[in-house]
């Protein structure tokens, strides 16, 4: 505890871990290896955060097609099941097609 209230080493131990440390650190490779290390972390969250909003999306999406095909069956217009659903026209049509086959 004193090491890290005072930043001296009190025992063998803790110097010998505080040498390592402070080698580590000047290590221009072990940096270099740090810092990709941590790019790659940083890479792979934002890619993670980019496919959980994809998804929701996609989910969104997915809901809002249900919604206009149930709204459809109820003989709803395109124009009113897009509306309520804020797919487009065009999507709502299409689906209207798909239903008709």
């Amino acid at each position: 505890m004193e090491y890290v209230s005072t930043g001296r080493a009190a025992s063998d131990y803790t110097a010998t871990i505080n040498d390592l440390v402070t080698r580590a650190r000047e290590n221009p490779t072990w940096k270099r290896e740090y810092m990709d290390a941590m790019m790659d972390t940083v890479r792979q969250q934002r890619e993670m955060r980019e496919a959980e909003e994809q998804g929701m999306a996609q989910g969104e999406h997915k809901r809002a097609m249900e919604a206009a095909r149930r709204m459809l069956q109820d003989k709803l217009s395109v124009e009113l099941a897009a509306k309520y659903t804020g797919l487009s026209v065009e999507e709502v049509q299409e689906l209207q097609q798909d239903m008709a086959q």
